[in-house]
């Protein structure tokens, strides 16, 4: 699904650490759990004899839009469905039923040029913000667009270059969330050159004697007190 403006080049986006799992958003509930691990995507801009474009490299109108979409990636989910039971969805709050938009966060990343785990400088793109409002199996569909002095508005932007759908993932309860990964290595590289990813040093899901499966992760403002397991950029 391709609507290509500039026909003489190619556009390749790639998800390269594809998210599995997030707890659902709660109003009440200070900790955020964004969708884990974070969602990075990777920009490859080719001439038409095949050849990178590096120049493009450096071009900051590039941008990438999240959507939510069902797990067959047929439809989007924009807002919290109908028939949700906001009484029984779980024994904290989920959602507010004034605030009904299924995703929570940043859904929009700029490009930035950055060195893989080869030391490879590529294009990047990472949502480490992003929050689901209710439980299931979900979708995102992630769109580049090209921006420019005339139009700057990344969701009303017609200027969609390339579109790509992630695995799905789930979406728990507090109840039911099984907990975390440690960070991974592509997460720590960018994080070390100055992207707000937050790293978590150690990982902890969910064992049969661990109700909430948080183990040693620190939320955002909170202190563990001795080695924090959380850097926050």
């Amino acid at each position: 699904m391709t609507d290509t403006v500039e026909p003489q080049l190619q556009y390749s986006l790639v998800i390269v650490q594809q998210p599995k799992r997030a707890k659902a958003y709660e109003i009440n509930n200070r900790e955020r759990r964004p969708i884990d691990p974070c969602p990075i995507l990777q920009l490859q801009v080719n001439n038409p004899d095949g050849t990178e474009n590096t120049n493009l490299h450096w071009n900051g109108e590039f941008v990438v839009h999240a959507l939510l979409f069902d797990e067959s990636g047929t439809r989007e989910i924009s807002y919290v469905s109908d028939n949700f039971n906001f009484a029984d969805a779980s024994s904290h709050t989920i959602i507010d039923e004034g605030h009904n938009t299924m995703l929570v966060g940043l859904t929009v990343s700029s490009v930035y040029y950055l060195r893989d785990l080869e030391e490879i400088c590529r294009c990047f793109f990472y949502f480490s913000d992003i929050q689901v409002r209710q439980p299931g199996r979900f979708r995102l569909r992630f769109g580049l667009l090209r921006l420019n002095t005339e139009d700057m508005n990344p969701i009303e932007s017609k200027t969609v270059l390339k579109y790509v759908f992630s695995d799905p993932f789930t979406v728990y309860t507090s109840k039911d969330f099984p907990g975390v990964d440690e960070s991974t290595a592509l997460s720590k590289k960018l994080n070390q050159q100055g992207l707000g990813i937050p790293i978590r040093n150690k990982g902890r899901l969910k064992r049969d004697d661990d109700e909430d499966g948080e183990g040693d992760v620190c939320g955002v403002g909170s202190s563990c007190g001795g080695n924090n397991d959380y850097q926050w950029s």
